[in-house]
């Protein structure tokens, strides 16, 4: 980006440094301590600091009357957040997760009946599950799917599964919407699946929902892997469920 200061505002400009000037070590300051920060006077910070306190980015101490960033200021990070793709949001976890576990970690959200994969984060042995992004999915027979269909009432998944034919995949696959429903009902109950794939045999998953602030589920996310290699754990579950956690709290 270039930076044609012909346009530029000192004044806006000085206030956005004084939002950066708190950080880690310097929760707080005081008005001559911005001054400084931002090379003017007192009587000019005075200005800049009255206007950020107005209109809520920075909070007075009246004990100590020092200045300190105010919640709103959260906010602005927040609305940066929800801008972005959950991809976009998930992906340092998501590796992370792939990192800590070895195995391939895939971020898909929910489109009707499919579970349509937008992120992925590829382990480099060459036994594990790797499925492309943009791939779209019968969600009722993978985990992510099945996870993030557990949150549908009965009445939207009969909306959404009238006139359905369910192929079956492997001896294991799900055949009929009730046989669906029950195993929704334990999935929500559980709140992660963990299951042999019934996609593809060989293959074993294991998934937990992404949220929203309102609890809300968005997404999945999960690890697959070959079945002598990867065992549905506790720990691996855990694993699991805590990376979608974490994902979970930056929405």
């Amino acid at each position: 980006m270039t930076k044609d200061k012909k346009y530029q505002s000192n004044s806006l400009l000085r206030g956005l440094k004084i939002l950066e000037a708190f950080g880690a070590g310097r929760a707080e300051m005081t008005l001559s301590q911005i001054a400084e920060e931002i090379s003017v006077t007192s009587s000019a910070a005075f200005r800049f600091v009255h206007t950020l306190e107005q209109e809520g980015f920075l909070i007075k101490d009246e004990k100590s009357r020092n200045f300190r960033l105010a919640p709103r200021v959260m906010e602005l990070g927040y609305s940066y957040i929800k801008s972005l793709d959950l991809g976009d949001v998930a992906a340092l976890h998501a590796r992370s997760l792939r990192d800590i576990s070895g195995f391939s970690v895939h971020v898909a959200v929910l489109e009707n009946t499919e579970a349509v994969y937008i992120y992925r984060a590829m382990s480099p042995s060459p036994m594990v599950s790797n499925i492309p992004v943009g791939s779209r999915l019968p969600a009722f027979a993978t985990s992510m799917g099945r996870i993030m269909l557990a949150d549908l009432s009965d009445a939207e998944l009969d909306r959404r599964y009238e006139g359905y034919a369910f192929e079956k995949f492997t001896d294991d696959t799900i055949e009929t919407l009730s046989e669906l429903k029950t195993a929704l009902a334990a999935d929500r109950k559980r709140g992660y699946v963990a299951q042999a794939s019934q996609l593809a045999e060989g293959t074993v998953a294991i998934a937990a929902p992404i949220f929203d602030r309102s609890k809300h589920v968005i997404g999945a996310i999960n690890i697959s892997g070959h079945r002598n290699q990867l065992l549905p754990t506790e720990g691996r579950i855990e694993q699991v469920r805590s990376c979608a956690l974490r994902i979970s709290e930056m929405q």
